[in-house]
């Protein structure tokens, strides 16, 4: 994927005009937005609402070191069944940058009626999202190469069950905490000069996450290695991949058992290839773990 990413910019950058944006015109995620207040679509009046924490989190991009993937976010949807009631909307949209939520996510904090929910829906700008790579901006195309979108707003949805308030059940004070992973990773791919971001989502209420260092024989750090939290069905839960360093978290984990698998060749839902660096030959560790809710479990050192 590396090679990838530097043919792609090279492509990009010759075909850009003066007349693009340049990469200061597009901020860093914030730590914290500025969140409008709570608009019921269709609620009542004195229907109880109780606290909901979401946090938004993402994966690197393997082979793009200092890129930005920007969103342009409008609202945020609460879903359930065919039935969107409006958590928060941004006004101005608030622009965040993916990339910078590997470690520390951005968090939306509110109330939500109380009741059963399938999902969350991010509304998104199509007109204001876009990538930075080697210091210019280009404009994503959202959907893929065979289907792209034309429309000015899109939709993202998260499918995650959840209950607010006294159905819920919750721990945290009766506070509902969801975690949301868009793993750009999974969703990114340049296609004949265009970048396509097709969402790979996954989220989970409670969710517990795993971090680790991936090193080889010698010692020396894994590079673009993936790895995949593979649950107890053979489902692949969630996937990142290794920072230069080694390291890496996987998030929105459901509490449950996984077997963690390191791949040092893997094809992307985005159908992108991506190879590891630094790896032993034939090296590919896996560990078996359990999760418990809301778990930062560590899994120190695996040898690839």
């Amino acid at each position: 994927m590396k090679s990838v990413f530097a043919l792609a910019a090279a492509l990009l950058l010759a075909s850009c005009s003066g007349a693009g944006l340049s990469s200061s015109a597009v901020p860093n995620a914030p730590s914290s937005v500025s969140l409008q207040p709570l608009d019921l679509l269709g609620g009542a009046p004195g229907r109880t609402l109780s606290a909901l924490h979401l946090a938004l989190f993402d994966a690197p991009i393997p082979g793009a070191g200092g890129a930005q993937v920007n969103v342009a976010l409008e609202g945020i949807q609460l879903l359930s069944g065919t039935t969107a009631t409006t958590f928060q909307t941004f006004t101005p949209e608030t622009l965040v940058n993916l990339i910078a939520l590997q470690k520390n996510p951005l968090g939306f904090d509110g109330k939500a009626p109380d009741g059963s929910y399938t999902g969350v829906r991010l509304l998104i700008d199509t007109r204001r999202s876009a990538v930075v790579l080697a210091g210019h901006t280009f404009p994503i195309v959202w959907g893929s190469p065979g289907n792209p979108s034309t429309a000015a707003v899109v939709a993202v949805d998260f499918n995650v069950a959840f209950a607010v308030g006294k159905a819920g059940g919750n721990a945290n004070n009766g506070v509902t905490k969801l975690t949301l992973d868009f793993n750009v990773m999974q969703s990114i791919k340049i296609a004949n000069g265009t970048i396509y971001v097709q969402p790979s989502v996954t989220a989970a209420n409670a969710a517990g996450q795993a971090n680790g260092n991936v090193l080889n024989v010698a010692g020396k750090p894994v590079y673009d290695a993936t790895v995949l939290a593979v649950d107890a069905s053979g489902h692949v839960a969630n996937s990142t991949a290794t920072a230069p360093d080694g390291t890496f978290v996987l998030h929105a984990l459901p509490p449950g058992e996984y077997t963690i698998v390191v791949k040092n060749s893997y094809t992307t839902g985005a159908g992108v290839p991506v190879t590891a660096s630094g790896n032993d030959a034939g090296a590919a560790p896996t560990q078996n773990v359990v999760i418990s809710p809301e778990e930062d479990l560590n899994l120190n050192t695996l040898i690839d």
